[in-house]
């Protein structure tokens, strides 16, 4: 049953929306220490509301909740752009799924499909929970207390509606209008000169929109938490699982019987890839780990699907579990082979981003794997979805914590070449041994990796040389300087605004500064012109 009109949850959206605005406004959309204050404001005061309302919280969407909270501390402390879009994923996961089961029990035992569900719906709810929240607010609770008495009819009341509605009316196509026309434009911005003098048409227009946007956006939370009757639709099938193990006795041991043939037959190669024809080594050790990775996950959803469509009484045989079985055995060994020749890759060429997001995804289907284990051997598989996404959300905080841009600069300024023919210059490395130091292209490519990797680069140039030569290298100083400028732009706005302060664009700039003082000949290259802005 829906509970009575009630204006906090509205009120609750507004006053989240004005401080999202205000923490947002004139900030280009970057990320830091706002977006870390928005979601502790938002949790904190749904978690008030629901303690002073005497609401059952459910601990597992708790658990969601806290993970969510340390991708939003990432954004806090990382700048690069895989961790950012990692932790912006597992931050609008960890909400949409959490705040959607905050008041309702069985968010662990939702199913894959439903907990997609759950996320999805949670973004469509942004489309209707403010205009809901609003049309739940009481306005006939209305009272034009301390005016006369024809101003308290219900007349008066409808008119004071009207005017609601029909003030953001006109201050978005006002704001248009004046945009197309510049005279109209100077005399609606004479309108708001003196209550807003930084203001103009299109600044008031833009200012209104992103009024709109973060309302919609924080009314599905606020709705979903508060007010929602249920987390999602409930979608039930009509008929139950009828397949038995001789339906699924055919498919799941030739499968395992086609990976062990692939075993067999890559036998002598499996830890050591040679050539196919026609392939160079970087394609056949790339595609080898891609089409691995593939196999896993897609062995994954197939071992899913068989469980649902299983009949209920055989998914706790003790035969079910070994033709499991025998499909996770040879799939161990791919992984393992998926993940030697990803080191066989970096190895030869390094690491970078993409590298890492492979890797992590790979990481994620192997702990995904290990709980489809360990559940179908307590039978409890039901429970999958859940710790899925767990320790996808996990993995996520944790990779805050390695920072992938400090590990891809330290990876590849650290990789030894012996090829001769790299364009790294040769060095000795104390011990009589001659080693090649990281190319020129490799030290601008780390330089263009984001805040996170310049405390790494500037120490490995200052390990080796100093910086200075480097940056005053005709080969590789206009590019390194441009790179560097663009980070210390990137990152001085963080000092002149706190909303947007972050822990490695601030400590990459400090750095950079520091460089600066210290070679104040230095010529520094404008990437504007560089980049031919």
């Amino acid at each position: 049953m829906r509970p009575p009109r009630d204006a906090l949850q509205l009120l609750l959206t507004l006053g989240l929306t004005l401080l999202a605005y205000l923490l947002t406004r004139g900030t280009g959309g970057n990320l830091g220490l706002n977006s870390l204050l928005i979601v502790l404001s938002l949790l904190g005061s749904l978690g008030l509301t629901s303690r002073l309302r005497r609401s059952q919280v459910q601990a597992p969407a708790l658990l969601l909740l806290v993970l969510g909270t340390l991708c939003a501390v990432g954004l806090a402390l990382n700048a690069g752009s895989l961790i950012t879009g990692l932790n912006v994923l597992g931050l609008l996961l960890a909400l949409a799924v959490g705040l959607a089961h905050l008041r309702f029990p069985g968010l662990t035992h939702l199913s894959v499909g439903q907990l997609l569900l759950t996320a999805f719906w949670e973004g469509l709810r942004g489309a209707y929970s403010f205009p809901t929240l609003t049309g739940r607010f009481p306005w006939e609770r209305i009272q034009t207390r301390g005016l006369t008495g024809r101003f308290q009819t219900p007349q008066a009341r409808r008119v004071l509606t009207g005017l609601l509605f029909t003030v953001p009316l006109l201050l978005v196509f006002g704001a248009l209008l004046g945009q197309s026309d510049a005279r109209f434009g100077d005399l609606i911005s004479g309108l708001f000169r003196w209550h807003l003098p930084a203001w103009n048409s299109g600044e008031l227009a833009f200012a209104v929109i992103q009024l709109v946007f973060w309302a919609f956006l924080l009314g599905a939370p606020v709705y979903a938490a508060l007010l929602a009757t249920r987390p999602a639709p409930q979608v039930k099938t009509a008929h139950e699982p009828r397949l038995t193990l001789t339906e699924l006795g055919i498919p799941l041991p030739s499968v395992s019987a086609l990976f062990c043939a692939y075993l067999l037959v890559q036998l002598s190669t499996l830890f050591h890839p040679g050539l196919a024809a026609g392939l160079t080594y970087s394609e056949s050790v790339r595609r080898g780990f891609g089409e691995l990775t593939a196999v896993a996950a897609l062995t994954l959803a197939v071992l899913l699907i068989a469980h649902t469509l299983l009949r209920r009484e055989l998914r706790t045989t003790l035969a079910y579990r070994l033709t499991s079985a025998a499909v996770l055995l040879p799939l161990a060994l791919l992984i393992a082979s998926a993940y030697h020749r990803l080191e066989l890759y970096v190895q030869a060429y390094g690491l970078s981003e993409i590298r890492v997001l492979g890797g992590v995804f790979l990481a994620w289907v192997v702990l995904s794997l290990l709980v489809y284990t360990a559940l179908l051997w307590r039978g409890g598989l039901e429970r999958f979805a859940y710790f899925s996404l767990i320790s996808g959300l996990g993995l996520i905080a944790g990779m805050n914590v390695v920072s992938p841009g400090k590990l891809i600069a330290t990876v590849n300024l650290s990789r030894v070449t012996d090829d001769p023919s790299s364009t790294g210059a040769r060095a000795s490395d104390g011990m009589g041994r001659n080693v090649s130091r990281p190319s020129a292209v490799t030290l601008i490519e780390v330089a263009r990796l984001g805040p996170d990797a310049v405390p790494t680069l500037l120490d490995h140039l200052n390990t080796n040389g100093g910086a200075a030569p480097a940056l005053q290298d005709t080969t590789i100083g206009p590019a390194l300087t441009c790179a560097l400028t663009r980070q210390n732009d990137a990152s001085s706005a963080d000092t002149e605004d706190w909303r947007i302060w972050n822990l490695a664009r601030n400590r990459a700039a400090g750095l950079i500064r520091q460089l600066e003082a210290a070679n104040p000949g230095l010529a520094w290259v404008d990437c504007r012109v560089q980049s031919g802005d």
